[in-house]
């Protein structure tokens, strides 16, 4: 991407900055306190984005007592996405919508914090760096996963995402964070919901994957009474349910092309309709999207509507694998391994040097997910003394911790299970048969689990943060008997 900054705005020290996101990346400019910027793909525009998803000149900024932007008749269209905070508006018909795209000619009001879109392309303005405004978490956070702060930033690339994710948050702009499996996309969906003025409200964490295709629809959407077979009674969708919330749908890529029709309508209409139903809902949820697959490539195959593509990806972010994290591997390992001593109430062992050299060699397949069960497994390898090299992982050799097989996975979980309790690796035949001090602690452990859910397997299994299948596998291995519900 090439950009081109503004001469004449170097000698106006208070003019606002402009953040220009392409694709990852980030460029800063300065706002003249009057006068008009062209912005395109053009070499003659003032503010330059190279991205063919730009039109040449695609909108102008009418800078003076107040900035209006003025789409230029450009081919993708311009969008503005007002702050929540923000209840200005130029039509009253607008007052409630997240977006408001411009016809060519026409202009908007844009105040500090909202977003323009232009193609791929996001423009935010903001005060100069200094000023009061979100700021990016630089090292290990002492505070838990549930104030929205993730675990870990040291690594620049995601220090960028993180503060794309904050500047998001107060926008209503839809966010779709793309990653391997496992890269820690749950905490940046939670850390935007916490950061938005919709905080108070709920947070749906719901896997597409996770529910079948002749289910996910009826889940999403709800039902009326006789709408099929087994409707014995109406319900509320979930969708519905979480008014005035967010939604964060995980593996958008695996939602059958039918039902991403269906989601695109509640996107453009702001209403859902339930199976059966003749008269829609008005909902007002704010999305958030994550996927493991690149659904530009997926849109372009087929598999995926290229307009729904084009309406959740708003902001766009990656997460990187842990393996291209070094940096974060250690203090992730530490803090991981501190905590779960701290909730078990064991004694915090120490780490030899081989062991962290372990872990740097280690490719890490399963991320920060698998790092965490590494570290909660460890202290029972280890008899509670030292971990060393021979507790973590190696490549090509037998990983305790790897996960099931995608179709042995539970499919009936829908929501994310909850952190409220220590994890089980996920394979249950690499439990040594000799291990008696190992097997009997992963047996105390399932045991304490079951008897606390009075023998309900899948809640013990969400307890345990392991699908039902695995726990019945583990159950299996260990010559455990069957529990019965009391």
């Amino acid at each position: 991407m090439h950009t081109h900054r503004p001469e004449a705005a170097a000698t106006h020290s208070g003019a606002l900055e402009v953040l220009v996101y392409v694709r990852q990346h980030c460029s800063v400019f300065r706002l003249p306190e009057s006068g008009t910027l062209k912005v395109g793909r053009s070499a003659t525009s003032d503010i330059r984005i190279d991205d063919p998803s730009v039109s040449r000149l695609h909108f102008v900024l009418h800078v003076g007592d107040v900035i209006e932007v003025e789409d230029l008749g450009s081919a993708n269209g311009t969008s503005v996405f007002a702050s929540e905070a923000d209840d200005v508006t130029d039509e009253p018909t607008q007052r409630n919508e997240a977006e408001a795209r411009l016809g060519a000619g026409k202009r908007r009001i844009v105040n500090p914090g909202d977003f323009i879109r232009a193609g791929v392309a996001l423009v935010v303005v903001q005060p100069p760096a200094g000023k009061p405004g979100p700021q990016a978490v630089s090292a290990v956070s002492s505070r838990p996963p549930s104030d929205g702060a993730p675990l870990v930033l040291l690594d620049s690339e995601m220090k960028r995402a993180y503060d794309i994710a904050v500047r998001a948050a107060q926008s209503g702009i839809s966010v779709l964070i793309t990653g391997e499996t496992g890269a820690g996309k749950e905490i940046f969906a939670e850390t935007i919901h916490l950061r938005s003025n919709r905080r108070d409200k709920p947070l749906l964490r719901l896997n597409c994957a996770a529910l079948p295709e002749a289910l996910l629809e009826s889940e999403l959407f709800g039902h009326e009474r006789g709408a099929f077979t087994g409707a014995t009674q109406t319900k509320v969708g979930l969708l519905e349910s979480n008014d005035q919330g967010t939604v964060f749908l995980d593996e958008i890529g695996e939602m059958p092309l039918s039902t991403q029709a269906k989601l695109l309508r509640v996107l453009e209409e702001k209403t859902i309709l339930r199976v059966g139903a003749t008269r829609p809902r008005s909902i007002d949820v704010r999305f958030i999207w994550a996927t493991n697959r690149d659904l530009r490539a997926e849109a372009r195959a087929g598999r995926f509507r290229q307009d729904l593509y084009y309406r959740i990806a708003g902001v766009e972010f990656s997460i990187p694998p842990l393996r291209k994290r070094p940096s974060e591997i250690e203090p992730l390992a530490r803090m991981f391994l501190e905590r779960f001593c701290r909730r078990s109430a064991l004694p915090l062992p120490q780490i030899t040097p081989a062991a962290l050299e372990a872990l740097q060699r280690y490719s890490w397949p399963g991320n920060v997910r698998e790092l965490k069960n590494v570290m909660e497994r460890a202290p029972f390898l280890s008899g509670g003394s030292v971990i060393d090299a021979e507790h973590i992982p190696t490549e090509g050799g037998s990983d305790a911790n790897g996960m099931f097989p995608p179709e042995e996975q539970e499919s009936t979980e829908v929501f994310f299970a909850s952190r409220v309790g220590p994890s089980l690796p996920s394979n249950p035949a690499s439990i040594p048969a000799s291990g008696l001090r190992d097997s009997d602690a992963e047996r105390a452990r399932i045991a304490q689990a079951l008897e606390q859910c009075a023998g309900n397997q899948t809640r013990a299994a969400k307890l345990l943060n392991i699908s039902r299948r695995t726990l019945i596998n583990y159950i299996e291995r260990l010559n455990m008997p069957r529990p019965k519900k009391s």
